[in-house]
Order: C-alpha cells, then structure tokens, then sequence
C-alpha cells in the first residue's frame, strides 16, 4: 500500500484524536509508523493501524474504515486539487474515477494496485460496483459520503453487495435525497 494512505490515516488520526494517539496506535500495531508518501509499505500495516484504532476508539472495524475513507477526501483534494478541475458534483466525480483519477494517480504511483469500478446509472440512483484484492469496500463507502458532504449534497448509499460476505464484488447503491 502506498505511504500516502499511511500519511493521510496518520492526519485524520491526529486531526480526531491528538498525536498522542497516533503513537499510540504505533506501538498498539508493532509497527515502523514512518511512511514516505511515494514508499510501499506492507497492506498488513495498514490493517493493523486500523484494528489498533478499532480497539482503541471501541468502534467496529467497517465503522473506523468508513470514518477514514469520509475524512480521507477532503485531504486529498489538499494535495491532488487538479483531481476536482471541471468536476461540480459527487455524480461526475465518482463517475471520473475510471477515466480521469486513476489515470492521473497512475502517474504519480504507476506500481500501486487499485480498486476497479463499474456503474449503473438511474434515474434516482448511482449503483456503484467495487472490485479490490484488498476488500477496502468500507473506506470507499466513506469516501463516497466524503465527496458528497464535499459537494454539500446529501445521499443515502446502501451497501447492498459485499465481497467481505463472498460476493464477487461490492455494490453501493447512492441515492440523492429529493
């Protein structure tokens, strides 16, 4: 996994609870806690950061993913804001992810693996289909919500199809309030 998600879970904790807890969470997880952001580091830190703040924090382990991956966008969009050129709404920036973002991450990190994403359009709704060798499907709920309260939008996304329960992939239903 890439040192900027290590960098960015390092500033939503720190931002939520003090650095305290970051170092914290280090010594919880057993390890390095140093992360360039164009480094690799092992996916089972990652994992391991977020069960410590599972286990720190008493919240179940989806719910802690979902809070990162809503607080995660905003930071991003600090460092990558050309990601948001021409883009005025959570509908058109989700439906970038294929053919603008991760092209434009594939120049900064060309050896990282990433997610895939596949869409239905409706009328009232935007089925969101979600494919990852590392199940994340939860950080991309949250970073779903992120990019709409980012947009001031409100939605309701149901997370109908999972592959942590053995589905092939996960479906997030995102509706738009009326």
């Amino acid at each position: 996994m890439k040192g900027i998600i290590f960098n960015i879970l390092e500033e939503v904790i720190t931002d939520a609870y003090g650095p305290e807890a970051w170092d914290a969470l280090i010594c919880m997880a057993g390890v390095e806690g140093a992360y360039a952001s164009l480094g690799s580091y092992p996916d089972v830190e990652f994992f391991g950061l977020i069960d410590a703040t599972a286990m720190l924090t008493k919240q179940p382990h989806a719910q802690v993913l979902r809070a990162f991956g809503e607080a995660a966008f905003p930071l991003l969009i600090e460092r990558y804001p050309h990601f948001l050129e021409g883009v005025f709404d959570t509908r058109t920036f989700l439906l970038s992810l294929n053919t603008i973002i991760q092209p434009e991450i594939r120049k900064i990190y060309s050896d990282a693996a990433y997610p895939q994403f596949k869409f239905a359009i409706g009328d009232d709704i935007l089925q969101v289909g979600y494919r990852s060798q590392r199940k994340l499907c939860d950080v991309a709920e949250g970073f779903v919500r992120g990019v709409a309260k980012h947009y001031g939008e409100e939605i309701e996304v149901e997370h109908g199809a999972c592959l942590n329960n053995g589905d092939p992939q996960c479906r997030l239903d995102v509706r738009w309030a009326a």
